[in-house]
């Protein structure tokens, strides 16, 4: 017995079975494809750009938060008594942004001449003549409370450079002040940063942070 099929359904082939893609058909399918390149570009441009902010951000987070540990501690071991001339604490404000502070402390910086006991530490936060195009730059120095030193000829140390801006605050009797003179009020019960550091073209972060100068200091 023989089983023959030649029903049309399976040998009628249709006018289109074997044509190509049209024009119109690949031009489309492209387009498509360029689509979902061009969004797993994005996607993968936006994951870039938000992590090389986010290491930007963290690298002023470090320097801010490094720089607060530091005036902190010193701001926190603030020396003064009015009998003796080579103590001070001193804060002063320029009217184009600068500003500098002096003070004695008993914080001081283990890898310093200084070694051990009091050390008159000075800030001056100034433009930077080096690079001018970060802004502003903190410098500090650091010697033994009774020696006399020369800050032009020793040099400060660059402490933070890339600075917008920077100011102080202090607080005593209930009130803020911006320029604050030991010599006549003593020492203050708070010591107000405002920091604003760059960050390439994107936009200043700002930090703040208070610090208390405990009474035990006062004299």
């Amino acid at each position: 017995m023989s089983w023959s099929i030649s029903h049309p359904l399976f040998f009628k082939r249709g006018p289109h079975c074997e044509r190509g893609f049209t024009l119109i058909e690949v031009l489309v399918a492209i387009s498509i494809l360029a689509i979902l390149l061009t969004s797993v570009y994005g996607i993968f441009s936006s994951v870039s750009l938000a992590r090389e902010r986010l290491d930007a951000d963290s690298a002023e987070y470090h320097r801010a938060r490094v720089l607060f540990d530091r005036l902190g501690r010193e701001l926190r071991g603030a020396y003064f008594q009015p009998s003796d001339q080579n103590l001070v604490f001193t804060g002063l404000k320029a009217d184009d942004g600068s500003f500098e502070l002096e003070l004695t402390t008993s914080a001081v910086s283990p890898l310093s001449e200084t070694g051990s006991g009091i050390a008159k530490v000075h800030y001056l936060l100034s433009d930077d003549k080096e690079e001018a195009a970060n802004g502003r730059v903190l410098l500090r120095s650091e010697h033994p409370v009774h020696d006399s030193v020369d800050e032009e000829a020793a040099g400060m140390m660059r402490l933070v450079p890339g600075i917008e801006a920077m100011s102080l605050r202090f607080y005593a009797n209930g009130q803020w002040q911006t320029t604050w003179q030991a010599r006549t009020s003593g020492l203050p019960e708070l010591v107000e940063i405002t920091l604003q550091l760059r960050t390439g073209e994107e936009e200043p972060i700002d930090f703040i942070s208070a610090f208390e100068i405990p009474e035990v200091m006062v004299r």
